[in-house]
């Protein structure tokens, strides 16, 4: 395959999936905040469940490894344009349409991960 297209669909969903989990964290804040100012307490405690908090950081390091592999395989300037004009495009004006943010971060995580496996092939390789 292709180091564009590897390149291209796991940064895609590393990217979607990260933003999904970012949302999901922003999500339960935000509730737990207006769930505070109802009861009048002082403190808040929000809890956002570990495997979201989990998905998110597994695919941070799965765009971080699809940056890298993009940097050794094409032009420099290709991996920086996606990294900031092309990933965020495809997560909210394709990504974000299919599904709620608590299974996206899930589904678009194991997306990136299983677009790693040709980026560890061909670096093995």
């Amino acid at each position: 395959m292709e180091p564009i297209y590897i390149f291209t669909l796991t940064g895609a969903f590393a990217m979607g999936a990260a933003l999904s989990a970012r949302q999901v964290s922003h999500d339960v804040l935000t509730e737990n905040k207006q769930v505070t100012e109802a009861s009048g307490r002082t403190q808040a405690v929000a809890k956002v469940p570990g495997i979201y908090l989990t998905a998110g950081n597994v695919s941070a390091i799965a765009l971080i490894a699809s940056l890298v592999y993009g940097g050794q395989n094409l032009a420099w300037w290709i991996p920086i344009g996606f990294l900031v004009v092309s990933f965020p495009a495809i997560y909210y004006i394709f990504l974000c349409r299919l599904f709620k943010p608590k299974r996206a971060s899930l589904v678009y995580t194991c997306l990136a991960l299983v677009g790693l496996i040709p980026m560890v092939q061909g670096w093995v390789a």
